[in-house]
């Protein structure tokens, strides 16, 4: 028998759901009453006591400046040494989980929070959400908006001001409306330029072989239509072509005969591959 959910489950999965639900109402309420009592509070220790018992979790070493605005309080996660500044927005719909020793400037905002795009559906109530997860040792500038969804890599740093509407990696800059990458962060600045350049090549590696395996797929899926339709393994016509628009997709003069080399190699693999399925 299918479990139903309830609307605060349906909201922390980022389902579809209505916000005037009592059980969320009463949610909110109690965290109304934490906000005043946490932004009131002068003594650091007792304000950290209070953070602590309303967020989701919070880290040892973690500190926050008043005044602090979130929706809920319990999808917040946040670990070891985390500190913000004045005027922290969390509205957190979702779960927002922040990593060891990130720090916010003032006025950070993150919003996991959205609605339907169709206007009969946003004014029903019916509201949603997509969570944010920072990495460890993110730093977000005085006015930083981080948009539903996102997720930050380790070592991000974002520039004051920036509004970030989509995910970005480990070790970088970022900033602008809508932010991009200024620059990498170089963790080891021993390291040779030799070790650099190999470090993208086993990234773009990665990537080639996600690619690779994916292009398989379709080669297996290929060769079922080939038995079906008693077609040949070989179409040599169909490899020249292949060939052919492989050359003209290479920018760098200076690589095409190498690509295309290349690509011969991966085309006689996908033969042997479609020969030993028809075996």
């Amino acid at each position: 028998m299918e479990e139903i959910k309830s609307e605060r489950q349906k909201m922390i999965d980022g389902e579809l759901y209505f916000a005037a639900d009592p059980e969320l109402t009463t949610a909110r309420k109690f965290a109304r009453e934490q906000m005043k009592l946490i932004n009131k509070e002068e003594d650091r220790l007792i304000r950290k006591q209070l953070v602590e018992e309303t967020f989701g979790t919070a880290g040892t070493g973690s500190y926050i400046e008043p005044t602090i605005s979130f929706d809920y309080g319990f999808n917040i996660h946040v670990g070891k040494n985390f500190y913000a500044n004045f005027n922290s927005i969390f509205l957190d719909i979702c779960p927002i989980t922040i990593g060891d020793n990130c720090m916010f400037g003032p006025n950070a905002q993150l919003y996991t929070a959205t609605h339907p795009l169709h206007p009969v559906k946003r004014n029903s109530g019916l509201e949603y959400g997509k969570p944010i997860t920072l990495g460890n040792n993110v730093w977000l500038g005085g006015g930083v908006v981080i948009t539903p969804g996102v997720t930050l890599g380790d070592n991000v740093v974002v520039a004051a001001g920036a509004v970030v509407t989509k995910s970005f990696p480990d070790n970088c800059v970022i900033g602008g409306n809508p932010a991009k990458i200024i620059k990498e962060i170089e963790l080891d600045e021993k390291r040779s330029p030799l070790t650099i350049q190999r470090d993208k090549i086993n990234a773009l590696d990665k990537q080639i072989v996600t690619l690779l395996e994916e292009r398989l797929s379709v080669v297996d899926a290929i060769v079922g239509i080939k038995k079906a339709t008693e077609k040949p393994i070989l179409d040599t016509a169909r490899e020249q072509e292949v060939l052919e628009t492989i050359s003209d997709y290479v920018g760098n003069d200076r690589y095409k005969e190498a690509i295309k080399e290349t690509y011969q190699g991966i085309m006689d693999v996908s033969k042997q591959f479609q020969q030993q399925q028809t075996d």
